[in-house]
């Protein structure tokens, strides 16, 4: 008879049991599930070698048998079998539980933890509130907590009704937030440019526009829909990308007029790094309404980390060696880019398994987990040749901004601007690959290849890998002089090419 796979399938059979019990705890079909599961619950035990592990399944075992006894089955010796690491299932690739430098989106919310308080804290301002805003420093799990933890409750129904909600996927605002509005809240009847020039159009002329677009698709999806909600992630990037205050005041403004519509209770939902937030003053009609809606994100506490790594593990059948946890919680502890680091350690970890085990050389072969992220990039550059190392340099300096004091931020770009310098093409698209595949960059396919978008994978990158770091610092006034060429340039473009508009002197 074959074994769990793993011990959370072990407890939820047992679970099952103790209602069956219940139930109908003296039938025989009941007492020979009974005996199926002591069964199967001994011949885990090659696959537990933690003791706390064991203690919990054996405490099962002993359980059952002792109701077993009771009855007139033949007794089962419930001794757990020894553990043995030869006989540990080997963990397929796809079932990996961590998600890297990723954020926690749509369809990965079975692997999120570590964030109900939080969630619960979101939901209950979301009861009174028509606009939330959830704001942390970079590295907290904004985008995370958002997406893969308040939006799938709520369309479980955590809010009176938000089951019958309609919800927009979520989007960035970009360079350009208008265009970008207008792709989110597209229906998929409309055909694409004509209609997103039409809307852009739209929200500049009438701060009205974007409410009677989202009430028209409401009422359009049904009987019972009566509430949309706008998701915005990365909402710093309306003062960080966008260097048009015109663009910025009218998405500002059709905002406002979405919350505040009397008919519906559409809700717009943003995060936010806190270092931005004293920007928003600039927006003073904005700037009351998010002052009310302002929920922070704060560190995780030990425990809520450790079920981030082991939750989701326990899921997929993955253990720890003892001893490697602990270890890297207390590495992790109280980093300010925590969550990343963690989970690019864990995926690294997961990498590193020998069956389905994380071992202890494992964990000391990364160094640790504030150090796994800048070693792992370390030994990625290092592997390549020195032409591709050039490269690597040009693509990712392209896709970080400088800020006014020593902050970096990552800036998405459009993949065709890495060919203007007129290197190789072939050797643009090879490195890319790799740094694609190394997690170190993530891709964004657009709805044609002109519009793909590339970004570093998580900000946390460009303030822990000290290679990168020296870079900026080599690059950071070159980069300021590029940037407020690149923004003189559009705004003249934006003034039909006016040759006052021209820098002088």
């Amino acid at each position: 008879m074959t074994s769990y796979q793993s011990l959370a399938q072990m407890r939820k059979v047992h679970a099952e049991l103790v209602e069956g019990r219940r139930e109908d705890g003296a039938s025989m079909a009941h007492l020979t599930g009974v005996a199926n599961f002591i069964r199967q619950g001994i011949g885990l035990g090659v696959q537990l070698d933690a003791s706390k592990d064991r203690q919990a399944a054996q405490s099962m075992l002993d359980y059952w048998e002792n109701i077993l006894s009771k009855t007139d089955f033949d007794p089962i010796d419930p001794t757990l079998a020894e553990f043995d690491p030869n006989l540990a299932p080997e963990l397929a690739e796809s079932l990996c539980p961590y998600l890297g430098l990723d954020a926690f989106r749509e369809g990965k919310e079975s692997l999120f933890f570590g964030r109900q308080r939080l969630v619960d804290q979101l939901i209950e301002r979301l009861e009174s509130r028509r606009l939330l805003a959830v704001v942390g420093p970079s590295g907290s799990g904004k985008s995370s907590v958002v997406q893969a933890g308040l939006l799938p409750r709520l369309g479980a129904g955590a809010v009176a009704g938000s089951e019958r909600w309609f919800f927009y996927p979520a989007f960035v605002p970009g360079s350009h937030p208008l265009v970008n509005l207008a792709r989110a809240v597209k229906p998929a009847r409309a055909q694409t440019y004509a209609w997103i020039e039409e809307q852009v159009a739209g929200f500049k002329a009438d701060s009205s526009h974007l409410t009677r677009l989202v009430q028209q698709q409401v009422e359009d999806a049904g009987e019972g829909v009566e509430t949309a909600v706008l998701t915005i992630d990365q909402f710093e990037e309306i003062f960080t990308l966008c260097q048009d205050d015109l663009v910025r005041q009218a998405f500002i403004n059709n905002l406002i007029q979405l919350i505040q519509d009397q008919t519906a209770r559409h809700t717009v939902i943003l995060t936010m790094r806190s270092d931005f937030e004293p920007q928003v003053a600039l927006l003073p009609e904005f700037h009351d309404l998010f002052e009310k809606s302002v929920v922070p994100v704060i560190s995780l506490n030990a425990s809520e980390l450790r079920d981030t790594i082991e939750k989701p593990a326990e899921l997929v059948g993955l253990k720890f060696e003892d001893g490697v946890v602990d270890s890297l919680l207390k590495d992790i502890l109280g980093e300010p880019a925590a969550l990343p680091l963690l989970q690019f350690t864990l995926l690294k970890l997961w990498e590193k398994r020998e069956r389905n085990r994380v071992t202890w050389r494992a964990y000391q072969q990364l160094e640790g987990g504030r150090h796994a992220l800048a070693n792992s990039a370390d030994a990625f550059y290092k592997d390549l040749i020195p032409e591709e190392q050039v490269t690597v340099r040009r693509i990712l300096l392209r896709m970080v901004r400088p800020g006014d004091g020593l902050e970096v931020t990552s800036n998405r770009i459009r993949r065709q601007t890495l060919y203007e310098k007129g290197e190789a093409r072939y050797r643009v698209d090879q490195v890319l690959d790799k740094l694609i595949d190394a997690r170190l960059v993530r891709l964004t396919e657009g709805e044609t290849p002109d519009d793909t978008q590339i970004e570093i994978a998580h900000e946390a990158l460009i303030r822990n890998w000290p290679r990168l770091v020296d870079w900026l610092e080599d690059e950071r006034e070159r980069m300021r002089k590029r940037f407020r060429l690149t923004a003189a340039a559009e705004q003249w473009q934006s003034l039909n090419c006016d040759p006052s508009g021209l820098w002088r002197g």
